[in-house]
């Protein structure tokens, strides 16, 4: 009987161990430095747009001294272009347009309301509504790469509307000329 209840043990202890490793392995979290991107989207988009590659050459310094881009600003829990948006981007495009060799990396940012998952998808997708619309004015995909913020880098650390709505944006960061 001794040796039946030392058999039972071992593999209940084991299962027992094996659950309490993967329990505590899905809860770690990982640290993220400030200036490290939290998404670089390649993936589905739940039909918002198309992402492209989305992968940007880490050894490109973007230019964001450049004030040669518009920033798209969007209304509360939207990623649909509105007419302000639209003028920005068309301006964006014209842009783009006369300077052919241009690649431009669109960050997507939302403001501080919901949770940091929540918003790194309308990030994405403020970022890929704004590409689509962009390959729509006839400017190639391939020039075009995004990102997303999400809530982690506001324009405005304000806490009402005002600020809420600096950070609703998507911004354009000139890669190369």
């Amino acid at each position: 009987m001794k040796s039946v209840l030392r058999n039972f043990r071992w593999p209940s202890i084991a299962v027992f161990t094996l659950c309490v490793v993967i329990a505590l392995s899905s809860c770690s979290k990982k640290d993220v430095k400030q200036d490290e991107p939290l998404i670089n989207p390649s993936g589905d988009t739940g039909g918002a747009a198309d992402t492209g590659s989305g992968n940007v050459n880490s050894a490109q310094t973007p230019d964001t001294s450049s004030g040669d881009m518009q920033i798209a600003y969007f209304d509360f829990d939207s990623y649909k272009i509105n007419g302000s948006a639209k003028s920005a981007l068309k301006a964006n495009a014209d842009w783009l347009k006369s300077n052919p060799n241009a690649t431009v990396q669109i960050e997507g940012h939302c403001d501080e309301r919901g949770t940091t998952e929540y918003n790194l998808a309308l990030g994405e997708r403020r970022a890929n509504a704004a590409k689509t619309y962009l390959v729509r004015l006839g400017i190639d995909k391939g020039r075009l790469s995004t990102i997303s913020y999400g809530k982690e880098r506001p324009a405005d650390p304000g806490h009402d509307e005002s600020a809420w709505s600096k950070n609703r944006r998507a911004v354009f960061v000139v890669l190369s000329r």
